[in-house]
């Protein structure tokens, strides 16, 4: 019992710390990493329908809609019911979240405005014990996709995470990951924007990490000094092929901590 007591990142873990929370941010571009520079997200496919992740240019409401009629929760569908949001209503603003009723093709608005959503997850669902179409959460206005479902993974899979101006990100862990197709490369990543509430497109390279599949597919760093984001920023991790349409992975942890 004691040993379980003394690990600070179980007790993090756990809530047992003041002020400090425990992150882990995955993302996956499906068969997506292109030769030019690719957001580790869901959205960036074999046919690249967006590369680049876009942020919305001010809080916004988002309108959440699936591409299928059985993600509805009224009248009750087969598959997903509703959804959880998190994200930032302001840069000075700690996360957030709420709860929205999908109903399926049909547009539902989000009560809150955000200027950044970096997850989405299914609470209840029918039958299929998950979402049926891809859920997406669209900025009005903007008309920009800020976070999605893909169909049947149940929460979203971004490379992206905002923090606040009242918080830091203290980064522990980063990893990437190709597909094991002979013969290809990627290059990754890590960046930051280090004054979305000023400007949302410029990113600074904080670290990299280069993969061969036909050796290590996978590659992951440990920082036992770990490193500082200070909010507000946007930390994300974008990716270059040696080929196009790679299926590739990226992710990071650390602590998410009350300045």
């Amino acid at each position: 019992m004691s040993m379980i007591n003394n690990d600070y990142a179980l007790r993090v873990a756990r809530g047992l710390v003041s002020g400090v929370s425990s992150i882990n941010k995955f993302g996956s571009a499906p068969n997506g990493l292109q030769t030019t520079p690719t957001d580790i997200w869901s959205r960036a496919d074999a046919s690249a329908t967006q590369q680049i992740w876009i942020a919305p240019t001010q809080a916004r409401i988002h309108s959440i809609v699936s591409t299928s009629a059985n993600d509805d929760g009224s009248p009750v569908g087969t598959g997903a019911r509703t959804i959880r949001i998190y994200g930032l209503k302001t840069w000075d603003l700690a996360e957030t979240s709420e709860d929205i009723t999908l109903d399926g093709v049909t547009s539902v608005n989000t009560l809150n405005s955000y200027v950044i959503i970096h997850r989405m997850k299914v609470l209840t669902s029918g039958s299929t014990s998950i979402n049926v179409g891809t859920i997406t959460a669209t900025a009005i206005t903007d008309g920009t996709i800020t976070a999605l479902i893909l169909p049947g993974e149940g929460q979203t899979e971004m490379a992206i995470y905002g923090v606040p101006s009242i918080q830091s990100f203290y980064l522990t862990r980063w990893y990437c990951g190709l597909a094991k197709t002979s013969g290809v490369d990627g290059d990754f990543h890590l960046l930051v924007n280090e004054s979305p509430n000023v400007q949302l497109t410029n990113f600074l390279y904080k670290s990299d990490l280069s993969l061969q599949s036909t050796g290590t597919s996978s590659f992951e760093k440990h920082y036992d000094n770990p490193i500082k984001f200070s909010g507000p920023c946007i930390i994300k991790v974008q990716g270059t092929g040696s080929t196009n349409d790679i299926d590739s992975q990226s992710g990071f942890d650390g602590y998410l901590i009350v300045n």
